[in-house]
């Protein structure tokens, strides 16, 4: 341990926080990718070749659940093992772990540490030591739970090992918003089967609502319940509980109107549409209906749902539902001509809306590139291209049905689109382009005509 954390600290003093952060996520995509090309991992002795080692690797580490072979029938129990882990570590972070290991041991961490930490999390006013350790009690709780929940359904089709398996796996891929599934169909056999439904849903929008609105709400409870003074939930958890239940709500009513209008009455029911919009909305990216028998229209709703995605600290992807609500309220308030962005009556610091138009802008581009790369290498339906992109970016994991039809290219520019959206595009343009050294100066204000 003490070796790995001099390794950790060497790397963080030469490199940024960014830069070890997304080396680090590169590290566990090539170990997976090795794991995934060895006999052992495949049911009939056969491994993946390396270019879709790579992809169901990042796809692992990312939480995306995107596939190019079926998970269940594809890989032996020893590759589904190592496709749980690799979603577990990629989805809590990584870096969590290398600090909780550290607190365990009685070890401080370091500064620089602490730095990477706080990137991977997405959060800088928490203190580390008891986040870290809620963290996992959050992730044992819930995943526990939903385990258990799981097997006693599938108890009713699969014997017990079969059945617990299947829900161990179901539920560290629902809590970390995988979307990978061991059935063939995702989970289109259980799409009628209430309490399924809403376990899924559930623990995957615990996971995506983040580990600080976890924290922010059971403090919120217990307090209520102890009848002591009151806890007034952050600004930050306020605006996740409002954006995510809205987006569920609003998306549920569209697919439900729009298909039962464009396609005849009866086509989708509202179980299906809420759970449809709710992996949309939360990103884990299961589907109980065959994604590509979708309206155009409700293929578009689906799109904006993954693009907004779940909330930062969260094991969801998307450019995060608060830099959406940051940009939306800025909006309204340059069209009213206001110089302060509100939220809950609290003033959003101008970096936070710079660096949320920042985020939009870095994604948007990005997207544009990979469309535009995927139009050449595939000759497949526009709408479907946008789709897969967006899934990709947004670590959605729906899939219109082409992952698979996908040339080696394709792939590729999927891999990178996961891995973006896995560390998020802030941190990769930090990676990229910020320099440790450079001064922070001003020149002389200039003035650009903007209309």
């Amino acid at each position: 341990m003490a070796y790995l954390k001099r390794l950790s600290s060497f790397f963080a003093e030469k490199f940024s926080s960014a830069q070890v952060l997304l080396t680090g996520y590169i590290v566990f995509i090539m170990l997976g990718s090795g794991l995934f090309m060895l006999p052992i991992s495949s049911a009939e002795g056969v491994g993946l070749s390396l270019v879709d080692a790579i992809f169901t690797a990042t796809s692992s580490i990312s939480g995306t659940g995107l596939i190019v072979v079926d998970t269940g029938s594809y890989f032996s129990g020893f590759g589904q093992a190592v496709v749980a882990l690799l979603i577990q570590i990629g989805n809590i972070g990584y870096m969590l772990f290398f600090a909780l290991a550290v607190v365990f041991l009685g070890k401080k961490l370091s500064m620089v540490n602490k730095i990477i930490i706080k990137e991977s999390i997405s959060t800088a006013q928490l203190n580390l030591d008891l986040f870290i350790i809620k963290v996992f009690k959050y992730t044992l709780i819930i995943e526990g739970v939903a385990a258990v929940l799981l097997t006693l359904i599938f108890l009713q089709d699969f014997p017990f090992p079969e059945a617990l398996w299947l829900g161990v796996f179901h539920s560290i891929s629902s809590f970390c918003t995988a979307g990978f599934s061991l059935f063939p169909d995702s989970l289109i056999r259980y799409n009628d089967n209430v309490p399924f439904v809403f376990i899924i849903i559930i623990t995957s929008y615990l996971g995506c609502c983040g580990f600080y609105v976890l924290h922010d709400v059971s403090l919120r409870l217990k307090y209520f319940f102890r009848l002591k003074d009151r806890y007034r939930l952050s600004v930050h958890s306020k605006v996740v509980l409002v954006i995510s239940f809205s987006m569920i709500a609003i998306g549920t009513v569209v697919l439900f109107l729009v298909e039962n209008i464009k396609q005849g009455p009866g086509k989708e029911t509202l179980l299906t549409a809420f759970f449809q919009a709710a992996a949309a909305a939360t990103t884990v990216g299961y589907n109980n209906m065959d994604i590509a028998g979708y309206s155009d229209p409700s293929l578009h709703a689906i799109i904006v749902l993954m693009f907004i995605g779940a909330a930062p600290s969260g094991t969801g992807g998307g450019i995060k539902m608060t830099v959406f609500a940051i940009m939306l309220i800025a909006l309204y308030t340059f069209l009213n001509d206001r110089k302060h962005v509100h939220l809950f009556k609290r003033s959003i610091h101008p970096r936070r809306v710079a660096r949320a138009f920042s985020i939009m802008l870095m994604a948007i581009v990005w997207n544009f590139f990979a469309i535009f790369a995927l139009s050449i290498t595939e000759d497949l339906p526009a709408l479907f291209i946008l789709f897969e992109s967006v899934s990709a970016l947004g670590n959605g994991g729906m899939s219109a049905g082409i992952t698979d039809d996908l040339s080696w290219a394709g792939k590729v520019v999927l891999t990178a689109s996961m891995l973006i959206g896995r560390v998020g595009p802030l941190i990769v343009g930090y990676t990229l382009l910020r320099n440790r050294n450079k001064a922070d100066f001003q020149y002389p204000v200039g003035d650009v005509l903007i209309v």
